[in-house]
């Protein structure tokens, strides 16, 4: 690939990432307007409500959950099936619910803006033709640190709402038990650590390059 064709796929990619940037903000904006109105108009009547809640759980299946499908010899209190990930619970009447899972999408959205404004910034600088430069080694640090922050703060951030979100909506329903789920994604923080390394590395490479610079 030449020059020319790199650069110009920088460009392009640096295009995208302002697009995205760009729309992510005009988000991050109007989120927190449409999670007030709609809090604030969350109807008493269910068939009125249009308030979906998102919740990292885990839950359990048990033989009491009354199903035509159960097998007969099970036993009462029998489990069945267990597991956890994102789960939507469809129009709500908690507003302490919908506002707490409105807010962890709102801080997990500016912290993913932060992370794509440092890109952005990165992506300029390389389509200018500036490689080897100290604010690189900074943006590119920035992502790392971005990246463990987002693995870090996105599962603490999920257990103490989930926690919080179903006690205040006491989902009930025979058979089924809803709890507070926690997923830590190691391998995330090793990513952001391995970002981390590579902008110091990048850093001893501008030197060496500023260093040649200077003798030339």
């Amino acid at each position: 690939m030449t020059a020319s064709k790199r650069n110009g796929l920088t460009v392009w990619v640096k295009r995208f990432i302002d697009v995205t940037w760009f729309l992510f903000l005009f988000f991050a904006v109007v989120w927190p307007l449409v999670v007030l109105v709609v809090g604030l108009n969350i109807a008493p009547a269910a068939d009125q409500r249009h308030a979906d809640v998102e919740v990292f759980s885990s839950f359990r299946i048990t033989s009491d959950f009354p199903s035509p499908q159960a097998a007969p010899d099970t036993h009462e209190g029998e489990l069945l099936m267990s597991g956890q990930g994102r789960l939507r619970l469809n129009d709500t009447n908690s507003r302490l619910g919908w506002y707490l899972s409105g807010g962890i999408s709102e801080v997990l959205l500016l912290l993913f803006i932060f992370g794509l404004l440092a890109m952005r910034k990165l992506f300029a600088a390389l389509a200018e033709g500036d490689v080897f430069s100290r604010r690189n080694v900074e943006h590119i640090r920035v992502i790392g640190y971005v990246v463990i922050a987002w693995h870090v703060v996105s599962p603490l951030l999920n257990y103490f709402g989930s926690r919080i979100m179903l006690e205040d909506i006491a989902f009930s329903v025979p058979g089924v038990q809803l709890y507070p789920g926690f997923e830590f994604n190691i391998g995330g923080v090793f990513a952001g650590l391995a970002i981390i390394v590579l902008s110091g590395v990048m850093r001893e490479a501008v030197t060496l390059y500023e260093e040649q610079s200077l003798t030339i």
